[in-house]
């Protein structure tokens, strides 16, 4: 089983961000940053974010660089 990237973080007034722990960042998909979200809408993207990623890693050809 691979490790988890993402994580959740509870802000101060209760919403929750999706970090990156390979970046320490908030997470992003489509442009869009995932900050500020309630605790039910944080949790749907996980799953979202490790789909894209492995769709991202099969796509890529030998010796491609930088983000998907």
């Amino acid at each position: 089983m691979d490790a988890q990237r993402y994580d959740l973080k509870e802000e101060a007034d209760g919403s929750w961000t999706v970090i990156d722990k390979e970046t320490g960042q908030t997470a992003e998909l489509n442009g869009e940053r995932l900050a500020h979200l309630s605790l039910h809408l944080a949790n749907e993207y996980l799953p979202l974010l490790k789909l894209r990623d492995t769709v991202s890693g099969l796509i890529r050809k030998p010796g491609d660089e930088g983000p998907a």
